[in-house]
């Protein structure tokens, strides 16, 4: 094997290294945002998908009311836009 070979191997090794870090992390700043799977169904679809997942990081949550009901909204980091509402029941 040609030092052109090594090189390009050595270059897609440390690219795809790279790109799994990042996944990693991105996956673990996701879950530390401490969200239920529930919770992370951004788009109210019925279910979370690992896109969801990976938006966590992303998105934040402040609690609320709505009608004098206890609600948690969640909203983009990015401009403060709330993404949805989550309203608890009383208790």
């Amino acid at each position: 094997m040609g030092k052109i070979e090594k090189a390009i191997l050595s270059g897609i090794a440390i690219t795809s290294l790279l790109g799994l870090l990042y996944f990693i992390t991105l996956g673990v700043m996701s879950w530390k945002q401490g969200y239920s799977w529930e919770e992370m169904d951004w788009h109210q679809k019925g279910n979370t998908s690992i896109v969801d997942f990976f938006s966590a990081v992303d998105i934040g949550k402040r609690e609320i009311l709505v009608n004098g009901k206890p609600c948690a909204e969640y909203y983009a980091y990015k401009d403060g836009l709330p993404i949805k509402v989550m309203c608890h029941p009383k208790e």
